[in-house]
């Protein structure tokens, strides 16, 4: 999936943090997500409006990764989020 604009979290969910992890609900879809340490760094970093450069960066700093695969892991999640509509993408 390519990606155009800036992505968000989806509105009228409902999510919390716990501990290291992140529970999303969907109430329209029924859909309950529970996100990983990493997916809840995403999470909070797609909640404070962060850009995907500015993701990616922070998937670098946190792991200890090269930039390639941070972009290839960040794209593989946000294409699950954005066909879970969970992501909605702006201009």
């Amino acid at each position: 999936m390519s990606f155009s604009g800036k992505p968000e979290i989806a509105p009228n969910l409902i999510w919390r943090m716990l501990d290291d992890n992140t529970v999303v609900v969907s109430p329209a879809e029924g859909q309950v997500r529970v996100l990983n340490h990493t997916g809840t760094l995403v999470w909070q970093l797609l909640s404070e409006g962060c850009s995907l450069p500015e993701i990616e960066a922070q998937l670098v700093h946190e792991f200890g990764i090269l930039p390639e695969q941070a972009h290839l892991d960040l794209t593989a999640f946000l294409n699950d989020l954005t066909k879970n509509r969970l992501v909605v993408w702006s201009d």
